[in-house]
């Protein structure tokens, strides 16, 4: 199993390669939900106080099937609250350092 470390430079070294221009980004941003593909979303600090209201958009958006949520504490706090909101979108809480390979593994974008 490869470490966080690879993880985050895997997903760096695609974004490089695969970045879009402004209107394929507009493109793909006015295209049908239901018809586009859904990412999994990793959140790194979700139970900060900026982290925390960043997981509730994260959450509600059409785009995002699976949303992972990370920081050292109070994570499952977050992870309760926003279990509640009615989406689509399924979330899951990562706590502590031992816990982060988990959170990263089949993220898409990490944020």
């Amino acid at each position: 199993m490869r470490g966080p470390q690879a993880r985050i430079e895997q997903l760096a070294a695609h974004m490089r390669t695969g970045q879009m221009s402004d209107d394929e980004m507009l493109q793909h941003a006015n295209t049908s939900t239901s018809s586009s593909r859904k990412f999994r979303v990793a959140l790194l600090g979700a139970a900060g106080g900026i982290g925390q209201p960043l997981a509730l958009l994260l959450k509600m958006s059409p785009l995002i099937d699976t949303l992972h949520l990370y920081d050292i504490v109070n994570t499952p706090g977050v992870t309760a609250d926003l279990s509640h909101v009615d989406t689509p979108c399924k979330v899951r809480g990562f706590v502590g350092a031992g816990a982060l390979e988990l959170a990263l593994e089949g993220a898409e974008l990490v944020i």
